[in-house]
C-alpha cells in the first residue's frame, strides 16, 4: 500500500512539475522558433502551430496555477509567436506577388489569345478555384482592352 501512495505523490509530483514549467516551455519554443523560422518551410510552419497550439492550450487550462512573472513570460511567447507569424505571411505574399509579376507579360498575351489556357494557367499555377479564376480573368480582360 505504501509504494502505491509514494508512486501516487510522485505522479502529481510530475504533472505540477510540468504544469508550472509550461511557460518556460512556450518561451524555449518561440526561441527556438525564432532561430528557425528563416529555414521553415510551410509544413514547418504547420508543424510548429500545431506544437504551439498545444502549449497554448495547456496554458491556457493550467492559467491560475502561474505566479505574475510567469503569466507575463508566457504572454510575451505569445506576442513574439504571433510577431514572426505576420512577418512570415509578409514575405509568402511578398513572393506571391513577385511571382504574379514574373507570370504578368505571359498571362496578358495567353488572355489575348486564349481564354481557356489562360484559366487552366490561373487554376493550376495561381491554385484558383474555377469562379475565383473566372473573375479575375474577367477583370483582366477589361483591363487588357
Amino acid at each position: 500500500m505504501r509504494r502505491y501512495i509514494i508512486i501516487l505523490m510522485l505522479a502529481i509530483m510530475a504533472t505540477s512539475c510540468s504544469v508550472m514549467r509550461t511557460p518556460a516551455r512556450l518561451n524555449n519554443f518561440v526561441n527556438r522558433v525564432e532561430r528557425n523560422a528563416d529555414r521553415y518551410t510551410s509544413a514547418d510552419w504547420e508543424r510548429v502551430g500545431r506544437q504551439y497550439d498545444a502549449l497554448v492550450q495547456e496554458y491556457t487550462q493550467n492559467y491560475r496555477r502561474f505566479t505574475t512573472e510567469e503569466k507575463r513570460m508566457a504572454m510575451q511567447a505569445i506576442g513574439r509567436y504571433h510577431g514572426l507569424l505576420v512577418e512570415h505571411g509578409i514575405k509568402r505574399s511578398v513572393s506571391f506577388v513577385g511571382n504574379i509579376a514574373a507570370y504578368a507579360g505571359a498571362l496578358i498575351d495567353i488572355l489575348k489569345k486564349d481564354f481557356g489556357a489562360a484559366q487552366d494557367f490561373l487554376k493550376d499555377v495561381l491554385g484558383m478555384g474555377a469562379r475565383d479564376a473566372d473573375n479575375a480573368l474577367s477583370r483582366l480582360k477589361k483591363l487588357a482592352e
